[in-house]
């Protein structure tokens, strides 16, 4: 090939330093950072929950049904307080007919789907008497550390199961210490 030939076909293919000097050169690519972490805010949370309920009072076996009830605050999505208002409907291993009613409050971690947590709460224990019309009756103090992991969510609603061992010292009428480990289903609605 000539000269002039390899030229021609060096400016077609390379193009020339010109061509294009004239065209605004492009844009920059925009500056992209990276997104902040969605930081939850507080939130109004209900959970309802019913369970299996063992206890032990003296060595005597208690087995029955509670149903809990707890309002409060989650904030930024790791923390939640709870007031907690429960119920126990129970009978010993020898038919006595036994209540248990729990007010308290409770603080949890969450994470994610898991939450660790502790209630802290003052009790009454009654317990009927099978001779006579009365009743045993006793007030305490109580913690309950507990496990909850959400089984189904989906935005703001949870179904959760739930594991804890309450602890009791009653301390008036009748005093006794009383513990017993409890499983619960319940459901969770956050707003």
């Amino acid at each position: 090939m000539k000269p002039a030939a390899v030229s021609v076909v060096l400016v077609v293919l390379l193009g020339t330093g010109r061509a294009g000097a004239d065209d605004p050169a492009p844009p920059p690519p925009p500056v992209t950072r990276p997104a902040a972490p969605l930081v939850r805010e507080n939130q109004f949370s209900l959970k309802v929950a019913l369970g299996g309920d063992y206890r032990s009072l003296y060595g005597i076996p208690i087995y029955g049904g509670d149903a809990h009830v707890s309002l409060g605050p989650q904030m930024g999505g790791r923390f939640a307080a709870y007031g907690t208002a429960g119920i126990t409907f129970a009978s010993t291993r020898y038919g006595l007919g036994t209540t248990i009613i729990e007010l308290g409050g409770s603080v949890e971690r969450r994470f994610d789907r898991l939450a660790l947590g502790v209630l802290v709460q003052p009790t009454y224990l009654r317990v009927n008497r099978i001779t006579t019309s009365g009743a045993f009756d006793s007030v305490g103090v109580g913690a309950a550390p507990f496990l909850s992991v959400d089984i189904l969510s989906s935005e703001g609603h949870s179904l959760f199961v739930a594991a804890s061992v309450s602890i009791d010292e009653y301390i008036s009428g009748s005093t006794s210490f009383m513990w017993g480990p409890t499983l619960r289903i319940g459901y969770r609605e956050e707003d």
